[in-house]
């Protein structure tokens, strides 16, 4: 998957589904969400889902510092690459470069806890060039927003206690092409 195709994916739908169970994974392979973030499991379960996912047109993200049975380095993601999997999460640089060394879309976290914490993070993912850049808690983005747009050149994810509709179109609003929840409720055109 290129970067423009993961953007058209995220455009055809404002909600990536953040999995963290089997049951998770059922629930968002039949919704509308257009893009799986699998933020726990096993990596040696990913293949047919993958397969799955992308038999009904969705996109499959990995978050290579969450999901268990991955080495941290250049051949866990070659592994990923090879199961087909579409894009990686990383906070971490050098898996940033591993990600773009084999062809993924590469979506770095920045965890802004503080005023320091976006200092650090920009100087990080300025060195690193992810594709895309995911903050966390995204309920904050709407405040930075401009702040970031500023500092980074973006696209922007925001994930992380984005519970409802109303934030999911306040953080779009502000300039995020896409926020990542657990909440089924968001995963459906019908959400309110």
């Amino acid at each position: 998957m290129t970067k423009q195709e993961f953007l058209r994916l995220a455009h055809r739908f404002p909600v990536a589904a953040a999995l963290k169970s089997s049951d998770d994974i059922e629930a968002a392979l039949g919704s509308d969400v257009s893009l799986l973030f699998m933020l726990k499991g096993d990596a040696f379960q990913l293949e047919p889902v993958v397969a799955q996912a992308h038999k009904q047109g969705k996109g499959f993200v990995v978050h290579v510092d969450l999901v268990s049975g991955i080495g941290k380095d250049r051949a866990g993601i070659q592994y990923l690459h090879q199961i087909g999997v579409d894009a990686i999460i990383t906070s971490r640089s050098q898996l940033v470069s591993a990600g773009h060394a084999e062809g993924l879309v590469t979506i770095q976290r920045l965890l802004l806890v503080d005023d320091s914490a976006l200092e650090t993070g920009v100087r990080t993912i300025a060195r690193a060039a992810p594709d895309i850049v995911e903050i966390l808690p995204g309920i904050i983005f709407p405040e930075i927003a401009p702040a970031l747009q500023q500092l980074l050149p973006g696209p922007f994810i925001a994930g992380g206690f984005i519970r409802d509709a109303l934030e999911v179109a306040r953080i779009r609003t502000a300039g995020a092409i896409l926020s990542s929840s657990s909440t089924y409720a968001l995963w459906y055109r019908t959400s309110s």
